[in-house]
């Protein structure tokens, strides 16, 4: 079955076209990856599909609906969510404090409840630190949880990152260069990390740089180049193509 089907989309900044008539499959429990230089379109295409920007054309579907009319929240609700290149958090905040703030539709945040509905609000908050204190464990942040996120290294704030996505109970996530500015020892355990995400069920579209890893990583990659898709298959038959070869690092891979 699949999860999430590009079709044919096209999107532009000004004059410039950024996605020229871009189709992609991602299979539901794929572990996917997505590479190319930059300026190749790889973030575009990340924001058309999860609608953080608009397109000119083509169809974006999730789970078998079209969801081209649904707003950012509208499509996490569904299930669809990324992270970015560079990580958001809340640098005052503490890790576990981060986790939290990700919870959906807290049942405390409105004063009726916090009135009335006491008893269920302590159970949903006893619930969801349970749920952080999990992930926590998960992502090995654990000892770091009281640590404000702004004092976190980098390959940290990618951890945290992936755990408030988590809390939002995704069925697919897209994860825009998960392995940038992290040193080697934290690219392996979150390479661990995406890798028993997917053993459990969790279908992942992988942007990255990183060749080595990412071919490590994943079974199957497209390959972008100025705003198309220029190859799609296995990562040793993909990075043995000449016209790959020459667009991603002038011959030399």
């Amino acid at each position: 079955m699949s999860m999430l089907s590009v079709r044919n989309v096209r999107a532009s900044f000004g004059g410039f076209l950024a996605l020229d008539d871009v189709s992609l499959e991602l299979k539901k429990g794929e572990l996917l990856g997505l590479i190319g230089t930059n300026g190749a379109g790889k973030s575009t295409l990340f924001s058309v599909i999860t609608g953080y920007i608009p397109k000119r054309a083509g169809s974006v579907d999730f789970l078998g609906e079209n969801i081209d009319g649904l707003s950012v929240h509208k499509r996490v609700q569904r299930g669809l969510a990324r992270t970015f290149q560079v990580p958001r958090e809340f640098s005052q905040l503490t890790v576990f404090d981060n986790m939290m703030t990700a919870v959906p539709n807290a049942c405390g945040e409105l004063l009726f409840s916090i009135f009335f509905q006491a008893r269920e609000v302590r159970r949903q908050q006893a619930e969801n630190a349970d749920k952080v204190s999990e992930l926590l464990a998960f992502l090995n942040l654990s000892r770091v949880a009281d640590v404000p996120a702004g004092k976190l290294s980098g390959g940290q704030k990618k951890l945290l990152e992936l755990g408030r996505l988590l809390m939002l109970e995704p069925h697919c996530i897209l994860l825009d260069e998960p392995f940038a500015g992290v040193n080697p020892v934290l690219i392996q355990e979150i390479s661990e990390r995406i890798v028993a995400l997917n053993s459990k069920g969790m279908t992942v579209l992988v942007i990255e740089h990183n060749l080595d890893e990412l071919s490590r990583l994943t079974p199957r990659m497209y390959v972008m180049d100025r705003g198309r898709i220029l190859a799609e298959g296995a990562p040793d038959d993909v990075l043995r193509r000449e016209e790959v070869r020459e667009a991603y690092m002038g011959g030399v891979i």
